[in-house]
């Protein structure tokens, strides 16, 4: 049994993570929420009574909090580990499942809301994943870098692919930012506290949003016309300037609803953008 959420401190959570002596996986990003008030920021934003799926259950720290608030959690760790630490931490609690597996192959619940202290190497797999799968709300701790992608602005320097993927289906808002201190091991990098909230999506079908951004973003820096020449041709060019584009602007200068806008105009081109896009869905750019 865990102390109540207002009374926990960050000595207890340092003794509970270091009293296994578990050697976490640098590959798969491994870290343990040790600052209490992260914890309270992700279980407060959480609605009571709500439908939750967890990824990465750690050894169940955040789950047992999320389930005193949740009418269910369902919480997948694909380190068999922490699944059995984390089994007899929740075993008293009946509104918890775990699975062990990879949270990015396995078939997700629906629920309300999707809670994540993500493992850094896989925040924008997850993030995709979540957009695909049209869940109605995650709240995520993620890389700040990260979190100033998902906010970034057309034409700043983080802008890119990520930035029109999600904001095309979601509301974004940074809730709070925490220094490396706040996890176990110390990450180098400070971390934020991000809520996605499903929006009417700006285009109806997510596979041409990505396709499009794709090409798009491959050439941020390059201007409209160069990226739609080499691709697509000079009838697909002619076809965005009669549709009102100016084709001088820069990849990374163009809007949500101007990306929205060109894939309708485009969309008798996807086929010649599906073969261009064969073997790349890198969202770095």
């Amino acid at each position: 049994m865990l102390p109540e959420l207002d009374e926990l401190t960050r000595g207890y959570l340092l003794r509970l993570v270091t009293r296994y002596r578990l050697r976490l996986r640098k590959r798969l990003g491994q870290h343990f929420v040790v600052d209490p008030s992260v914890i309270r920021d992700m279980v407060n934003h959480v609605d009571p009574g709500s439908r939750v799926l967890e990824i990465g259950t750690g050894i169940g720290i955040l789950t047992y909090y999320l389930a005193k608030r949740a009418l269910e959690v369902v919480t997948i760790e694909i380190d068999d580990r922490f699944v059995r630490i984390a089994k007899e931490l929740l075993g008293g609690l009946a509104n918890v499942s775990i699975i062990r597996g990879d949270a990015l192959k396995l078939p997700w619940p629906r629920v309300d809301i999707v809670v994540s202290n993500v493992p850094y190497s896989i925040t924008s797999p997850l993030i995709v994943r979540i957009v695909r799968e049209g869940v109605p709300k995650a709240l995520l701790t993620i890389q700040r870098e990260v979190a100033d992608r998902l906010v970034s602005e057309p034409g700043g320097d983080d802008y890119g692919r990520l930035t029109v993927i999600v904001k095309c289906n979601y509301l974004i808002t940074v809730l709070n930012t925490y220094p490396p201190g706040s996890f176990y091991p110390s990450p180098e990098v400070y971390s934020s506290l991000v809520m996605m909230s499903r929006r009417e999506p700006c285009h109806q079908h997510l596979e041409e949003v990505e396709l499009v951004t794709n090409i798009l973003f491959r050439h941020r820096n390059k201007v409209l016309r160069w990226v739609l020449s080499k691709y697509l041709g000079r009838e697909a060019l002619r076809d965005v300037v009669e549709g009102g584009f100016d084709v001088d602007v820069r990849v990374r200068q163009l809007g949500i609803d101007d990306i929205a806008r060109l894939i309708k105009i485009l969309r008798p081109y996807m086929g010649r953008l599906r073969a261009a896009a064969s073997g790349v869905n890198d969202y770095a750019h």
